[in-house]
């Protein structure tokens, strides 16, 4: 009897599960690079126009010189109006994203000390797979 429960609570609830299962309409996202910047002073970047409402920042931080200790990268994303957002305030070594959810016409504000810096800008690209 305990053996007749089993398969009527465990086995046969998961065969009419698997008898309706349709196959699913998968999406991946991938992101496409669209501006890389890089440096390793102070600059204010040219404005670059996002139509997209999602995309993301990747940025890294590296020494500038292996024998010097210090250093530091701070990044800040200026829209049309002027508002800023701080993206990055680093020491070297170090990396990381932000996904930023606007569009419009924007701009870097970077400051650098001893840090060598690159930035991609990168947008979403949807890939269905069946």
């Amino acid at each position: 009897m305990k053996y007749i429960l089993i398969f009527l609570f465990m086995v046969l609830p998961f065969t009419v599960s698997l008898s309706t299962y349709s196959k699913p309409d998968f999406q991946t996202k991938n992101w496409k690079t669209i501006h890389r910047l890089s440096g390793s002073s102070n600059r204010n970047t040219d404005d670059f126009t996002i139509s997209s409402k999602k995309w993301k920042i990747v940025w890294k931080a590296r020494k500038q010189y292996d024998d010097v200790y210090g250093g530091n990268l701070f990044i800040k994303l200026v829209d049309e109006e002027g508002d800023a957002d701080l993206i990055a305030n680093t020491i070297p070594d170090d990396e990381g994203e932000t996904t930023i959810r606007k569009s419009g016409s924007f701009y870097f504000e970077i400051s650098s000390f001893l840090t060598n810096w690159e930035i991609k800008v990168q947008i979403e690209e949807e890939n269905k797979i069946e």
